[in-house]
């Protein structure tokens, strides 16, 4: 491969490292694996790059971590599992540069609890805002399969005990403005 074509392959990694490991973590909901996947998809973009540049290698590259993090959970082993979970937010939090954190950390778990494909098609369509067609294309399925698999994944996500009122974080009160 020519020096200008590996300088345009390294331009599109730097732009894109960002957004493919924020994607890939969404699909596995484990950061490890996430960049695990993104480097192994990025070497197999590498080998097609001279054909596929001037194509979509963003969309590309999307299907290959799709395509990866599907058979990587048929595996049997996986390697080391995190056991401790992210403790409970106090009731009297204020918000401050972690605020949020419990609301995503409950998404993750909740996300964790859907079939894979069901995730995945969850993910693409209302975390990276993707169409119908679009996530049909990229997951190689019917339009048709897609919005059933989302309504039943966002269907499954409402019926979880996690999103009950008792776990949701509860914002603090502010007693600015108000009057004794």
């Amino acid at each position: 491969m020519d020096p200008a074509t590996q300088e345009e392959f390294a331009d599109f990694v730097r732009g894109r490292w960002v957004p493919l490991i924020r994607f890939a973590h969404s699909l596995t909901l484990d950061a490890g694996r996430a960049e695990d996947l993104v480097q192994e998809s990025l070497v197999r973009l590498w080998k097609v790059w001279p054909r596929l540049r001037q194509e979509q290698p963003d969309a590309y590259a999307r299907r290959i971590l799709v395509n990866l993090a599907i058979s990587s959970r048929r595996r049997r082993w996986w390697g080391e599992k995190a056991t401790a979970y992210v403790p409970d937010l106090p009731e009297n939090a204020v918000a401050g540069p972690g605020a949020g954190i419990g609301d995503r950390d409950l998404l993750r778990r909740a996300l964790g609890r859907l079939p894979a494909k069901q995730r995945v098609i969850v993910v693409l369509r209302y975390v990276e805002d993707l169409p119908e067609r679009e996530v049909a294309e990229l997951l190689g399925c019917s339009t048709g399969t897609v919005k059933s698999q989302a309504s039943r994944g966002l269907a499954r996500l409402r019926e979880l005990p996690l999103f009950t009122d008792s776990t949701m974080p509860v914002p603090a009160t502010s007693t600015l403005g108000a009057s004794a």
